[in-house]
């Protein structure tokens, strides 16, 4: 009967221990009801693989290598393995801890530590005497040797009436779950990364053709100028002039074969491969772009953004380690017994007069601490207020991103067509110039200036072009969103399988 009541008195305790952490409530902050750019409410765009809508193969094939090899996702990937083995080791306390443990010795005694012994006389034999016991030598008398064997199963439990265990157990499940939103940062990183390094590059290969181009109607104009020299049809000034422009255009071209390669090599890197060349897709002016911008409300990021996810399980984390450390006010209380065999003999180890038992109940009351346990609770209520700023301040710097991105990409947009017009306004200009030119009706100054905007704004065009769809990869790496989720599954499937 006592012991059916003890097993439900542990029980009763066990199930109704406390919880001494604070209740969790995400902070409270101001939140603007829409972006200052409008975009769409309902959009889903956000939730799937956007670098496929720009449908460029090569592009897709770069993501999924980068997915598949990226060392900074393997790096992020190993640390929740250890996030993982911590868990594991923190929750262990909750459980029983049994040992198994078994000995077996011999000692040497010492026979003189045991006094001097006298000689008897006993039926006419000679032996030894010694505190009421006699031997006829001294080895029986005073044993040599002793042997002792030991068999035993100890087992220990830690009663969490104060939830201390159970809390630093959330924490670290808290802290797991932040590794998992924290490689998802990872991966949103690289994937934009990649995306906008390749929109990049293929900037620099519109760029250096029109270098090229630029460069071979400049010798061409360098060679007309000198025959018409020769022929005393103008002056060496328009020849000098012909000279530097070939030369200005000759610098462009060795500029964009200096940042082509340099952009491959940071491809390769994030792809997880060598320096080496890179296949090519589409150009610039051909990606696809998506009819609409899939922004949503300002209070999504919330629940996208995986920086914002890992600030909150970090603010979890902190919360259930004050009820960790006020826990350390309390008793500890722990079960423990073992239970075995112990014989100095090996063949009477495992009978039943050899066997041993002990059961103990521990109380262990902090009196004073030098105002250590004081000091480790102020210690996690401070660090649980900075998790409260972070959080804070992630979500400010997410919405700002998220603004910028979409201004600059309504913008870029605009400029693209600007720019676009102006080649077109530009390309007529010279056209008209070189006519008038030829005619005799102008000199070559006004050419030159013709041909050397048309070449700034063909220029400009490209990067204006690269602009647009460089600001949208931007707006879905400051989005967030499900399609975080969706690379992650490719990721570890191609992990997986070794192949896309």
């Amino acid at each position: 009967m006592h012991k059916i009541a003890f097993v439900f008195g542990f029980l009763f305790l066990v199930l109704f221990s406390c919880n001494l952490s604070p209740k969790y409530q995400r902070p409270s902050m101001e939140m603007p009801q829409q972006w200052r750019v409008p975009a769409s409410e309902t959009s889903t765009s956000a939730n799937v693989r956007w670098w496929a809508q720009l449908n460029d193969s090569v592009l897709n094939d770069l993501i999924e290598e980068a997915l598949e090899s990226n060392y900074d996702l393997k790096i992020a990937t190993a640390r929740i393995a250890q996030f993982q083995a911590q868990l594991g080791i923190t929750g262990s306390q909750l459980y029983p801890q049994i040992f198994g443990q078994g000995t077996a010795s011999r000692q040497r005694i010492s026979q003189t530590l045991a006094g001097e012994p006298f000689l008897t006389q006993t039926d006419g034999n000679q032996g030894y005497g010694y505190n009421g016991a006699a031997a006829p030598n001294l080895n029986q008398l005073f044993p040599v040797f002793a042997d002792d064997y030991l068999t035993l199963i100890t087992a220990s439990y830690e009663l969490d009436l104060w939830g201390r265990i159970r809390n630093a157990t959330r924490a670290s499940f808290a802290d797991l779950i932040g590794q998992y939103d924290a490689r998802r940062t990872v991966i949103l990183t690289v994937v934009s990364s990649v995306a906008a390094s390749y929109i990049l590059l293929r900037q620099y290969d519109m760029q250096l053709r029109v270098s090229e181009q630029t460069l071979k109607t400049r010798m061409d104009y360098l060679k007309l100028a000198k025959i018409r020299f020769e022929e005393g049809l103008t002056s060496e000034l328009e020849v000098a002039q012909a000279a530097a422009d070939r030369d200005e255009a000759m610098i462009q071209v060795i500029r964009y074969e200096n940042l082509i390669p340099q952009q491959e090599n940071l491809l390769s890197v994030l792809i997880g491969h060598p320096p080496a060349t890179i296949k090519r897709g589409l150009s610039v002016d051909s990606f696809g772009l998506p009819p609409e911008i899939p922004a949503g409300l300002p209070v999504d990021l919330l629940d996208q953004r995986p920086d914002i996810m890992q600030a909150e399980q970090a603010m979890l984390a902190a919360n259930f380690r004050i009820g960790e450390a006020r826990a350390l006010f309390f008793p500890d209380l722990t079960l423990t017994g073992n239970y075995g065999y112990n014989s100095s003999e090996l063949h009477d180890l495992f009978i039943n007069p050899s066997r041993t038992w002990q059961w103990m109940f521990n109380l262990l009351q902090p009196i004073f601490t030098g105002w250590r346990i004081t000091s480790t609770l102020e210690l996690t209520k401070a660090k649980k207020e900075e998790a409260v700023y972070n959080y804070m301040q992630v979500v400010l710097t997410a919405l700002k991103e998220v603004d910028d991105a979409l201004i600059s990409h309504k913008n870029a947009k605009r400029t693209a067509a600007a720019q676009a017009e102006r080649v077109k306004d530009l390309t007529e200009y010279l056209k008209l110039a070189w006519l008038q030119y030829m005619n005799g009706l102008e000199d070559y100054l006004n050419v030159l200036d013709a041909e050397r905007h048309l070449f700034d704004a063909q220029l400009d065009l490209a990067n204006a072009e690269a602009d647009v769809f460089i600001t949208l990869v931007n707006i879905y790496k400051a989005l967030g969103g499900g399609w975080i989720i969706d690379a992650e599954n490719l990721m570890e499937r191609e992990t997986e399988t070794g192949c896309p």
